[in-house]
């Protein structure tokens, strides 16, 4: 055995082989976890394309018949009923191509089945017109309405100031307004038109960054498995030269 190779063998050459082995290992699995990420986003993104086809179903017919897997969320619903102006809050930090602005969520008394209420996320306001204009200008219409949108999830662990939430939690809102809530919020469909709260777009379908994350990944193990045993070469190299 060369002065070289047994210099690779000594414990201070041994941790550093331990070091890019481990390394290694962690850049294999991240690569193949922003694939498994990947291939998550592109399964949802069907399923949103999928029931985007699908007619329009009463909320509170869809939330009853929602499947434990959650297939729920992103179905086209409608609403019919009474909004409450009373009952309305504005989820802050939420900007729109970015535009800071907030969010409007206002309570909808259902006309069917009576006595039964569902969060409406009608839409965003930039906050220099929820500092400028009349309220009233973002004020829900009175009298029946029928709300057109997608069946949405809350989240948990909500907190609220003043009128304000930073997300829509459905216990919070529940808690808040005094009365039982669907599980599951509308947001409210674009309708055409440019008053206030603009509705919110449809959601984004693109696969977002995880391939190109994989990529690097990948390309990190790559440099790893060429440089290192090039590192080492030199290394040996350079000790027969000094022997």
């Amino acid at each position: 055995m060369t002065q070289g190779a047994r210099r690779l063998l000594g414990p201070a050459w041994i941790l550093s082989h331990l070091g890019v082995l481990v390394l290694l290992v962690a850049t294999i699995n991240l690569g193949f976890w922003q694939l498994r990420r990947l291939d998550e986003r592109r399964h949802h993104n069907d399923r949103v394309e999928t029931q985007a086809r699908w007619d329009p179903v009463p909320v509170a017919t869809a939330v009853g018949a929602v499947h434990p897997s959650g297939d729920l969320w992103y179905r086209p619903v409608v609403a019919a009923g009474t909004f409450d102006p009373a009952r309305e809050v504005q989820v802050a930090n939420r900007p729109r191509e970015g535009v800071p602005g907030v969010e409007v969520v206002t309570l909808l008394t259902l006309a069917d089945p009576s006595g039964t209420a569902v969060a409406v996320n009608r839409g965003f306001i930039p906050l220099a017109v929820r500092a400028n204009a009349d309220p009233m200008s973002w004020a829900p219409p009175p009298g029946p309405v029928e709300v057109v949108g997608l069946a949405m999830a809350g989240r948990s662990g909500g907190h609220v100031s003043g009128d304000e939430v930073d997300r829509i939690d459905l216990d919070l809102l529940t808690e808040r307004w005094g009365l039982g809530l669907l599980p599951a919020y509308v947001q409210a469909a674009p309708d055409g038109t440019d008053s206030w709260p603009l509705p919110l777009p449809t959601p984004d379908l693109g696969e977002g960054p995880h391939l190109s994350y994989a990529v690097q990944w990948f390309i990190f193990t790559l440099i790893g498995l060429v440089g290192y045993p090039l590192v080492l070469a030199r290394v040996a190299r350079d000790d027969r030269l000094v022997a």
